[in-house]
């Protein structure tokens, strides 16, 4: 039995580093001609993503940074970063759990607005999902910054980098990046299904 649930954890953390990988390399993938990297999101989602990121950026530095201090430093593109690498490990994830299965990323705001809603929801309950595949993959990045990023390189003149604040919300970019993405594919999918309804119900009328 202990030899089993040994062989259970080995194999996790082997699909856990080889997932954190893939995403890794996805930064140096491209779409077809695109200029634009895999790893990185449609600009509706995206720009859902920084403005948070903004907010989680400014609360890290005391005192706190305004709005214009926080828009060129690199706290916000480490933190933007992190939290578009939880949506890939949810996409990742996903992808596995269900053979590859076909999805496309909504770009209406009005979609992402709502599962965005949801996901602050979420978080300010104190109720974000995981599971234990993106557990060890986070763990994984979270190994990696601790052992090969030097925090001084955030240090900005004239404000104090919290460091207790800064992982808590290291680690929460990345939860919060792949609950996101969770309440982006329901909610899209929600709002096909809903469009499919209302197709049959149009033709069941003309008829």
């Amino acid at each position: 039995m202990a030899q089993a649930i040994q062989e259970n954890i080995t194999q996790l953390e082997d699909q856990a580093l080889l997932i954190a990988n893939e995403i890794f390399n996805l930064i140096n993938e491209y779409t077809n001609d695109s200029s634009v990297s895999k790893f990185f999101l449609t600009d509706e989602i995206a720009t859902a993503c920084y403005g948070l990121t903004a907010g989680f950026t400014s609360v890290i530095y005391t005192p706190n940074l305004t709005p214009k201090q926080t828009v060129d430093t690199t706290m916000l593109s480490f933190l933007y970063a992190l939290m578009t690498y939880g949506f890939n490990i949810y996409l990742k994830e996903r992808s596995l759990r269900t053979n590859s299965a076909p999805y496309s990323l909504p770009y209406d705001k009005t979609v992402v607005r709502k599962a965005q809603k949801k996901a602050l929801s979420r978080t300010a309950k104190g109720d974000l999902i995981s599971t234990p595949l993106a557990d060890n993959i986070i763990a994984i990045i979270l190994e990696n910054i601790t052992t090969q990023m030097d925090i001084s390189e955030f240090t900005i003149k004239g404000h104090r980098l919290n460091k207790r604040k800064f992982w808590d919300y290291v680690k929460l970019s990345l939860y919060w990046g792949y609950n996101f993405a969770e309440e982006i594919l329901d909610e899209k999918e929600a709002q096909t299904a809903s469009g499919r309804t209302r197709q049959r119900i149009a033709k069941a009328t003309k008829n």
